[in-house]
């Protein structure tokens, strides 16, 4: 590994609300993300917030808001307190250093506490949104630059969601292929990415909707409830405080209850100097103001002052919060072509994406079931996680891929290809034991067991027996079926196991789709038009071998007759003498008129006693005819089922290598970043 892969890495997703800071080190034996302590109850992150202070140095996050909320009037007047400057960077020249002080700040305090940001030391990646033009880009790398990072690393925030999933094994490298949609709703805007291949194919958003309109939604709805406040607050130096901040924390305690109950009605005091309390909020009333949304005159004069000259913000017209959202989304996938059935996966990040309406507008646009969104532990912090263990996962997806690579053959060899034989030996066997125990047990030998009980004639013996398998034919066929119905169905299921533990083994999550080895009982159903030819050969062969039983049972009758002159017959008895001397006459006049292939006809016709038929089929015979019998079924049925799913089960083994191997380039997708 190069010394640049060793660095320590550095995560950072500079937000409108909260900024985040995740650290890790990529060596292979250290896979352990290192959540930032800033102190004071800011673990992993802290408010983008700071707080100059006249002869003092400035202080940033729960710090500023702190200092500010506990300090006088007198003392409020050497102080200028300032959040929300992310959004406004690219056209505010006060923002842009806000956010160079802001980290700046945040850089040496930290190092003052021994934790080290120090580029020389640090890969350091900083987020950026999906649809951020060059103008941006170029802005935070000089932000950055000029805070002290050097250098930076940009990443899109949704390729950082998606690396925080990976990471934590909630969706595999292959279904980066596919569509996933990721929903960043933040602080300062709403971000929409469509991503395929681990690439954002089409990116777009608003970068006026977000959080902070939120914010200031429930700050008028405080106001309406306590009209005398804003005089106060004013007149203490505490209106943007309050509206920026206590408001904000009153909204995050809203949305979390109303994400588990809908039907609580809450309250809540507004600002450490009690300046009232917002009483009544319900969801219902919540609604009724998100939809009839205007921005508060002090909102309209911030957003001046910082540069922007125009938008659904500054119209002066109700704007509806919800139907925003939707819109956004739904104009975003208007425009790209992209359908519901085109996403498998919905990431919602993003502090807002929390928000109970955020869920139910993305699963009713995409007809989604709730189950089908994945969510972070800690959606605020998700991205920074993902931008941190980028590194990591370059170098954990070249190596395993090599790996996997490599092993491919042998993983083959040694746990695909024995599964498959064992399965179809084991599948084999049980159509074979299925066929001869109930077409020789259950039907040949009690006909063989009457025709030496009763005697009769060999043709009629062989007549029953060709009824009987014939008759038997279609639960033959039926019973093949059903056992390569089985091996269709289970033999999958067992070869997925194998190739999700091989890729475990490897540290790598596998949920691909597993492959069947095709529609194989269709290869012996009588149903098809027209029937397979294997089934009709099948049928015929099967009856060939049935019919050698009494093939046999005419050989031996034909060798004792032609073989020893009839003596054996005649030994049997008075019975046996006339049959014996009749066929030994017979034998004799065959031969010499028209040879003994007219000896078989002719014996075959004739009828046999009991006796004589007992005399000549022994017990033993009987048995040796039989296994005779099962022994060349049996590798019949071998050779012809091995032969039809041939085939199949090979186009099976080069799916699941096709498969394996596009796995393998998934991962080497991650590369390209």
């Amino acid at each position: 590994m190069s010394s640049e892969q060793n660095k320590q890495v550095l995560g950072i997703d500079f937000g409108t609300a909260n900024s985040y800071f995740c650290k890790f080190f990529t060596h292979p034996e250290n896979h352990r993300i290192r959540v930032i302590d800033f102190g004071n109850g800011q673990m992993g992150g802290l408010a983008s917030t700071i707080l100059y202070r006249k002869g003092n140095p400035p202080v940033v996050g729960n710090l500023a808001e702190q200092e500010w909320g506990e300090a006088s009037p007198a003392e409020r007047r050497n102080y200028r307190l300032s959040t929300h400057f992310k959004p406004d960077i690219v056209h505010s020249s006060a923002a842009r250093e806000d956010a160079v002080l802001f980290l700046k700040t945040l850089r040496e305090q930290m190092a003052s506490r021994r934790v080290d940001f120090a580029p020389d030391r640090h890969q350091v990646i900083v987020g950026i949104p999906g649809e951020s033009d060059r103008e941006y880009r170029d802005c935070i790398s000089a932000i950055a630059r000029d805070a002290g990072y050097g250098e930076v690393r940009l990443v899109h925030e949704p390729i950082g969601a998606l690396l925080y999933h990976l990471w934590n094994k909630d969706i595999t490298p292959s279904e980066t292929q596919q569509g996933v949609l990721v929903v960043d709703f933040g602080g300062g805007t709403c971000d929409f990415a469509f991503m395929q291949r681990l690439e954002i194919a089409h990116a777009w958003g608003d970068m006026d909707l977000g959080g902070r309109l939120f914010d200031d939604l429930f700050f008028q709805w405080f106001l309406a409830q306590n009209p005398q406040a804003l005089k106060k607050l004013e007149k203490e130096g505490d209106a943007y405080y309050v509206h920026w901040l206590e408001c904000r924390k009153v909204k995050e305690f809203f949305s979390e209850r109303m994400a588990i109950n809908r039907e609580e009605n809450l309250r809540s005091k507004v600002g450490q100097r009690d300046y009232g309390t917002l009483r009544d909020m319900d969801w219902p009333t919540f609604l009724q103001r998100a939809r009839a949304y205007s921005p508060h005159p002090s909102f309209v004069s911030y957003l001046r002052e910082r540069g922007m000259t125009g938008g659904p913000l500054l119209a002066g017209q109700a704007l509806d919060l919800l139907e925003w959202f939707e819109r956004s989304l739904r104009e975003g996938l208007t425009r790209h072509g992209i359908s519901g059935a085109d996403i498998s996966k919905v990431i919602l990040t993003g502090g807002s994406s929390q928000w109970p309406f955020v869920q139910d507008i993305v699963c009713r646009v995409l007809h989604l079931k709730p189950e089908a969104l994945l969510t972070s532990e800690n959606p605020k912090a998700a991205i920074s996680e993902g931008l941190v263990v980028l590194p990591s996962l370059q170098f954990q997806y070249e190596n395993v891929s090599r790996i996997l690579q490599e092993e491919t053959g042998p993983f083959f060899k040694e746990r695909i290809e024995p599964l498959v034989d064992g399965r179809l030996n084991d599948i084999i066997e049980q159509i074979i034991r299925d066929v001869t125990v109930h077409l020789y047990d259950g039907k040949i030998a009690p006909a063989l067991q009457r025709f030496r009980e009763n005697g009769g004639t060999i043709a009629s013996l062989k007549q029953t027996i060709e009824e009987e398998t014939r008759g038997y034919l279609p639960q033959i066929e039926a019973g093949i079926r059903s056992r390569l119905s089985d091996l269709s169905a289970g033999l999958p299921g067992l070869l997925q196991e194998q190739i999700i533990r091989w890729f475990t083994e490897k540290g790598i999550s596998y949920y691909g789709t597993a492959v069947a080895p095709g529609q194989i009982e269709s290869l012996f159903s009588s149903s098809a038009s027209p029937a397979p030819e294997r089934l009709l050969r099948l049928h015929e062969e099967i009856t060939q071998i049935t019919g050698t039983i009494a093939i046999g049972i005419s050989a031996v009758v034909v060798a004792n007759i032609a073989g020893g002159g009839g003596t054996a017959l005649i030994a049997s008895g008075p019975a046996g003498w006339i049959v014996g001397a009749v066929a030994a006459l017979v034998a004799g006049w065959f031969a010499l008129e028209a040879g003994k292939e007219k000896i078989g006809e002719f014996v075959e016709s004739t009828p046999l006693p009991a006796a004589v038929v007992k005399l000549l089929l022994w017990e033993s015979r009987v048995k040796s005819i039989l296994e005779d019998g099962r022994r060349q079924l049996g590798e019949q049925l071998r050779r012809e089922i091995e032969n039809a799913i041939a085939g199949p089960l090979t186009d099976m083994r080069n799916k699941i290598r096709g498969n394996i191997r596009r796995e393998i380039e998934n991962l080497s997708l991650i590369n390209h970043l």
